[in-house]
Order: C-alpha cells, then sequence, then structure tokens
C-alpha cells in the first residue's frame, strides 16, 4: 500500500529534474563590499562587519558594469564616447533643454560635448546614491502587543501559568484560513470598514520609517558624540567600560591616554575593537541559488535551527536579533509601482497621458518631457515602462539595511524559523517556548519582561516614481516562507508548506501514515518522509531485479 501511495503521489508532484535543490551549506569566500556599524542596544554598542555583494561582486563593481553597459549599447560608432544624440537615447543621460538653449550653447562652442565612461559612472552614483543605506522602524513593536493582549486572557497585564498552559488551544481559535498556520495578521484586529468614515478618522496613522538611529555606519564623522548621547547617562562626556557594557580590555583598547575613560576622540576609533558579528549578504546570487544571510562569527549563540540560508536568529547581551533578506525583484516592484501612477493619472483610460491629465503631478518639473520620448505630447505606457526600467538601474545595486524594533518578541519567539507563521509542530511547543520568556522565574511573564528583540532585513533598493530611492520599510519585517523541502511526494502533500504533513493533508490511509510516523507524533516530518521514500526506492530496485 505504502509503495502504491508514494508512486501516485511522485506522480501528481513536480519532476524532481525540474527542481532546483538549495546550494549546500558551506562558509563563504568573503567577497563584496565591507562595511563596520554600531547597533546601539540598551546594554551597549554592537559591533557589526556586513561583506555585501551582489552575485559575489561588490556593489560599487556593479554599478560600474552597469556604466560600461551602458556605454556599450548607447556607443554607436563605437568611439568609447557618447555624442549628445547617443546619449539622448538613455533616460539616465537625456536632457531636455529648450531649443534658444541648445543655440546658445552650439555659439559657445559647447553644443558638441560628448560622454564618457567617468560621466556615467557619475550619473549613477548620484542617481542611486550610498551603495548601503540604514534604516529604522521603531513602530515594528506595536503590532507585537497585539499578541501579548491575546495571551494575556485576563488583561492583567501579565501572563500567568494557567494562560500560558491554555495558550496553545486558544490559539487554533485564531486560524481563520484553518491551514493549521497562525499568521501575524490573524492576530491583527480586523480593518475598519472602509465606508465607516468615523474609524478610518479615528484610525492611528502608520508611522514613516527613518533613518536609522540605533545602527550607525562606523564612517559616521559624529559617531564619537553619538555614542556619548546614548550611552553618557551622568553627562560626565565620557564612558566607562560598565557604561558601555565592555570589559576592561575592550576599552583599553581605544583609551589612548589611559584614564581609563572615553572621550568622543576615542570613541571615534570603535572601528578598532573586535567585530562581534560579521556577516556575509549576497543579495543576487547566481541563478539557482538562494539569497543569503550567513553568519561568520564562530561564539555567535543560534536560536534557530539554521535550516535557511536567508534566515537566522541570534541571541546578544540583552537582546535578541533576527537577521533575514527581503526577496524582492527591483524590477518588477518598479513596473508596479510605476503602472500603478499611470493607470490613477490616465483619467480618461485612453493608454496615453497628455499634460492636461499630469498638470497637479510631478510631471509638470520636466518629467514628462523626459519621458515622451518621441516629443508627440503623449506619455504611452511602454515610454512610461522604458522610462522607469532604466532609470531604477542604479537603485538595484544599493542595499537597504532595513532595523525593526519588534518589541519583546512574543510572536517571534513563537514563529522558531521565522517564517511568518506559527505552524503545527510550534503551536504544540508553546507552552515550553512561553516558559522559557519568564526570565525571574515568577510563573509570570510581563509585556517586557523577555530581552528586546529586533530584526536587520536586507533587500535590494528599487527606484519608485514620484518618491524617494526606496520607500519606507514596512511596518513588519517581511517574513519569507520557507522552500520546499522533502520528497517530491511530501511536498505535494505540504499544501501550507510548514515541514510537516499532518493527517488532514496525507492523501493515503490510516494505516501509512502512522508506519511513516514513526515517532507516533502524528505530524510526518521531513526525516521520516526521507526514510519511507528511501525504504520505497529499495523496494522499487528489488521488485525490478526480480523480473
Amino acid at each position: 500500500m505504502l509503495i502504491q501511495l508514494l508512486t501516485a503521489a511522485a506522480l501528481l508532484a513536480e519532476p524532481a529534474s525540474e527542481r532546483r535543490e538549495p546550494a549546500p551549506d558551506a562558509r563563504p569566500a568573503v567577497v563584496g563590499e565591507t562595511r563596520d556599524a554600531i547597533l546601539m542596544l540598551a546594554a551597549g554598542p554592537l559591533h557589526l562587519r556586513l561583506h555585501v555583494s551582489m552575485g559575489g561582486e561588490a556593489l560599487a563593481r556593479a554599478r560600474q558594469q552597469l556604466a560600461e553597459k551602458l556605454l556599450r549599447t548607447l556607443d554607436a560608432d563605437h568611439d568609447g564616447r557618447l555624442s549628445r544624440e547617443e546619449a539622448a537615447r538613455s533616460p539616465l543621460l537625456r536632457t531636455k533643454e529648450r531649443s534658444s538653449a541648445k543655440n546658445f550653447l552650439k555659439s559657445i562652442g559647447a553644443g558638441d560635448r560628448t560622454v564618457d565612461l567617468r560621466d556615467i559612472e557619475q550619473t549613477i552614483e548620484r542617481i542611486g546614491g550610498e551603495t548601503v543605506v540604514y534604516r529604522q522602524d521603531a513602530a515594528a513593536s506595536e503590532p507585537d502587543k497585539q499578541v501579548f493582549d491575546f495571551l494575556d486572557v485576563d488583561k492583567s497585564g501579565v501572563i500567568e501559568r494557567n494562560e500560558v498552559s491554555i495558550a496553545a488551544e486558544r490559539l487554533l481559535d485564531k486560524d481563520a484560513d484553518r491551514d493549521m498556520c497562525i499568521a501575524f495578521d490573524e492576530f491583527a484586529p480586523p480593518a475598519p470598514d472602509p465606508n465607516d468614515v468615523v474609524a478610518r478618522l479615528n484610525q492611528t496613522p502608520k508611522p514613516a520609517a527613518t533613518m536609522s538611529e540605533m545602527l550607525r555606519d562606523m564612517r559616521d564623522p559624529f559617531l564619537g558624540r553619538r555614542l556619548l548621547a546614548v550611552y553618557d547617562r551622568d553627562r560626565s562626556r565620557n564612558l566607562t567600560a560598565k557604561e558601555l557594557g565592555w570589559t576592561a580590555e575592550q576599552a583599553a583598547l581605544i583609551d589612548t591616554n589611559r584614564d581609563k575613560v572615553l572621550d568622543a576622540a576615542e570613541l571615534a576609533r570603535i572601528p578598532e575593537v573586535p567585530v562581534e558579528l560579521e556577516l556575509v549578504v549576497d543579495l543576487a546570487p547566481p541563478e539557482g541559488a538562494v539569497p543569503s544571510v550567513q553568519v561568520l562569527s564562530p561564539g555567535v549563540e543560534r536560536l534557530d535551527n539554521q535550516d535557511r540560508p536567508d534566515f537566522a536568529k541570534l541571541r546578544f547581551r540583552d537582546a535578541v536579533i533576527s537577521l533575514s533578506h527581503r526577496h524582492i525583484d527591483p524590477t518588477e516592484r518598479t513596473m508596479q509601482s510605476a503602472m500603478r501612477v499611470f493607470n490613477r493619472l490616465d483619467g480618461d483610460a485612453n493608454g496615453y497621458l497628455e499634460m492636461a491629465e499630469v498638470r497637479d503631478s510631478r510631471f509638470e518639473r520636466g518629467l514628462f518631457e523626459l519621458m515622451d520620448e518621441d516629443a508627440d505630447g503623449k506619455v504611452f505606457g511602454d515610454e512610461m515602462k522604458r522610462y522607469v526600467a532604466v532609470r531604477g538601474e542604479p537603485a538595484a545595486t544599493t542595499c537597504r539595511v532595513n532595523l525593526y524594533d519588534t518589541g519583546s518578541g512574543f510572536f517571534l519567539a513563537l514563529d522558531a524559523n521565522g517564517d511568518g507563521r506559527i505552524s503545527e509542530r510550534e503551536r504544540r511547543s508553546m507552552h515550553e517556548t512561553l516558559q522559557q520568556l519568564d526570565r525571574d522565574g515568577d510563573g509570570g511573564i510581563a509585556q517586557v519582561e523577555p530581552v528586546r528583540h529586533f530584526h536587520i532585513e536586507f533587500v535590494r533598493g528599487t527606484y519608485v516614481l514620484f518618491g524617494a530611492p526606496e520607500p519606507s520599510s514596512s511596518q513588519l519585517p517581511a517574513f519569507q516562507r520557507r522552500p520546499p523541502v522533502g520528497p517530491s511526494w511530501f511536498q505535494a502533500m505540504d499544501r501550507n508548506n510548514d515541514g510537516d504533513l499532518s493527517w488532514d493533508e496525507f492523501q493515503g490511509s490510516r494505516q501509512d501514515f502512522d508506519f511513516i510516523d514513526s515517532d507516533q507524533d502524528a505530524l510526518i516530518d521531513v526525516q521520516e518522509a526521507a526514510k519511507a521514500e528511501e525504504e520505497y526506492q529499495r523496494e522499487r530496485t528489488r521488485v525490478t531485479s526480480a523480473r
């Protein structure tokens, strides 16, 4: 019976030849652009070192390749330079000038100015901005309170023992779509009725993300002053090792005058302090590979099961830090944003924009003329697409490092693998997970009792029409679904992709389910599925040989 089941399921699944298995986890070579940064935690600053790359290349090299490609594409006469006419074929280099201005430039001998590779590189640098940018969203801690409120049944401000004991069963009520996984948005209260004017007026607006204050690049010329502002609680204008949460040996490394305190000038030498967290981040690996966030620091305590190359959860002093890569296609995202703008402005829905339709928008600032390639007074959808596709390329060579303060991390503690859902296996272990959050051992969990949680997210930059090069980060990290795992038949049955098969998902007899579920926990995991697959293959080989 088991053989027939596995054979039928395999026929329904994707052929093995069409699946790409993730690359083996190996310590990568340190490549890409190296940046040192400081994360200013409450207990003291944390020294991070980031090696950021795109396909193994530094971000600056990616921009250089973009400039070289642009020159090759536009240089029709192959003289290594672009004439004004050749440059005008690219939205990045095109300029719209009045006829009188052109005539004046010609009269002074400036009308034939050419563009070389260095000019193109400078334009890409100006448009793309910094290759690594740090942003922060402090509002990400607000949604976590919804999880605490759900667990705190009697609203006493403490999750007590009896509330911990019933939490797993109560959680089933939150599974609105009955997929045996509770997503974070299933905790959120229902959105207000769009027709309810009062509810919409009372709704608290989401604060926009800002440039990061907690996570700073070490090249910041005011870093010493910033450290004093955060940690100099006695206003002595210097910091001791204790105030920084350091050992005396760490502080001595930059204490140049040996007075056992550090002033702003000495604190500016903080890059000389040993790195505490070193990461390799590849934003655009070769085709078939998964964008990765890999931890190089050997002594860091891992809290995740290390089965995902794009996610890690680490413990540091008084904080838990999770790391992830946000999977987006910069070109697709740029196009979607641009076409939303196009459709909104195209009031008569005739497929093109006229100046009258964009009179109250930023098109008036020369953008309309830049998009209107044939100067016919109309901007068609294809013209806008071509403009934003090229205009978005410099932004796609940047890395946005988004820092989220996720509060006490109740949801992130329950969501062990960081896929944004509490699976059935995670739900069953809720009792033990919540007990670990009781730091003082008094049997109750206050809202601020667990250690602070932060999430650092790495994402490629995108260009947004009528906006900044990168829009504000979302209110929460972008949770990423785990890649399918296990044999092909297992993947076909695992409809919610949580890495386990429940009886409801299993497409076979109860006898087969119980046989494969060797530990009798009512869930078939990947290891049990792999063992069943091996037995099936052995039996298949035996039958074939017997023939």
